[in-house]
C-alpha cells in the first residue's frame, strides 16, 4: 500500500499505535501540523482520513477508521496487528531464556525483531509521534539488549559484534549497549577497542549530558584494565569496585587506603577482623 504522504503516513502510525482506541482531533492535528495548522486544518485533516480510508479499502487490508465526536479511530483484529505479534514473542521469548532454553529465546526474540523495519516515527518530523511511540521503541531496544545478551552468554560475541557496533553508533547514550560492545571486544581479544568504546562513552555523556558513565559501565572498564579473565565478565555484572591493582611507586597515604579497601574486602567475604592483611 503506496501512502499519499508524509501527513497520511503520521496519521497511519498514530492511529496504528492505538489501534482500537480514539484519538482526539487536537493530538492529531498536533502530530500532523505540528506548532503551524493552517486555518482550514479541520477540513484537511477529514481530506486527509479519507483519502487513507481509500487506500485502506483499496488495499482489502483488515482495518477500518472509524469516526467519533471527539476523533478518530482504527479498526483492526488484533491478530492482524504487528505490535501484537511483537508483544506474544518477546512475552514467550523471556519466559524461554526464564526456564534456561537460551537458544530457543534467541529465535523467538529474533522472529520478534524481524517484525521491525526500525524505530517508529523516525524520519516523519513528528514531536508528538515520537513521543507517543517511545515505549514500543524502547520495547523494541529491550529486546535487542535482551537476545544480544544471550547470544554473549552462549559465547557467540563474535557473531554479534557487527550489530551492536551499529546499535551503539544509533543510541550512544545507551549504557547497556556499551556495556556489551565493550564486553564482546574485549572477549574477542580486542582490549583497545573495547577501552576505546568507553573512552567515547565518557566523552559523550559529558559532552551531551553533562553526566559521568554509569557505575557499571566503571566497574567493566576496571576489570577490562586489570586483565581479567573474559569468563569472568558479564553485561549484568554487580555494580562492585573490583579489588584494587597495586601501582608501583604510590605514597604512604595511597597505600593505607588501599590496605584499607582490601581489609573491607576481606571482612565482606567473611573473614574474620583479627586476620592480617600485609600490603604487597
Amino acid at each position: 500500500m503506496r501512502l499519499g504522504g508524509n501527513r497520511q503516513r503520521i496519521l497511519l502510525t498514530l492511529l496504528l499505535l492505538e489501534a482500537n482506541r480514539v484519538i482526539g482531533v487536537g493530538r492529531l492535528i498536533e502530530a500532523i501540523w505540528r506548532e503551524a495548522p493552517p486555518a482550514t486544518v479541520r477540513s484537511q485533516l477529514r481530506i486527509c482520513v479519507s483519502g487513507l480510508r481509500r487506500l485502506l479499502s483499496a488495499a482489502k487490508v483488515a482495518a477500518e477508521i472509524e469516526t467519533h465526536p471527539s476523533g478518530y479511530l482504527i479498526r483492526v483484529p488484533r491478530v492482524h496487528l504487528d505490535l501484537s505479534h511483537f508483544e506474544d514473542l518477546l512475552s514467550r521469548a523471556r519466559a524461554e531464556a526464564r526456564s534456561a532454553s537460551p537458544e530457543h529465546a534467541v529465535v523467538l526474540f529474533q522472529q520478534a525483531l524481524q517484525l521491525w523495519h526500525g524505530p517508529v516515527g523516525s524520519g516523519l518530523g513528528s514531536s508528538l509521534l515520537e513521543t507517543v511511540a517511545l515505549k514500543v521503541n524502547e520495547d523494541r531496544l529491550s529486546a535487542i539488549e535482551d537476545r544480544i545478551e544471550l547470544e554473549l552468554a552462549l559465547g557467540r560475541h563474535r557473531q554479534v559484534l557487527g550489530e551492536l557496533t551499529r546499535h551503539v553508533a544509533e543510541n550512544p547514550f545507551q549504557e547497556s549497549l556499551c556495556l556489551q560492545l565493550m564486553l564482546a571486544l574485549y572477549r574477542s581479544g580486542r582490549t583497545a577497542e573495547a577501552l576505546s568504546v568507553y573512552r567515547d562513552t565518557r566523552r559523550k555523556l559529558a559532552r551531551e549530558l553533562g553526566l559521568e558513565p554509569s557505575e557499571k559501565l566503571r566497574v567493566m572498564e576496571r576489570l577490562i584494565l586489570d586483565r581479567r579473565p573474559a569468563g569472568e565478565l558479564s553485561p549484568g555484572i554487580a555494580p562492585v569496585p573490583p579489588m584494587p591493582v597495586r601501582a608501583a611507586g604510590t605514597g604512604p597515604q595511597d597505600r593505607i587506603a588501599l590496605l584499607e579497601r582490601e581489609i573491607a574486602d576481606l571482612r565482606d567475604a567473611g573473614v574474620p577482623r583479627d586476620a592480617s592483611v600485609r600490603p604487597g
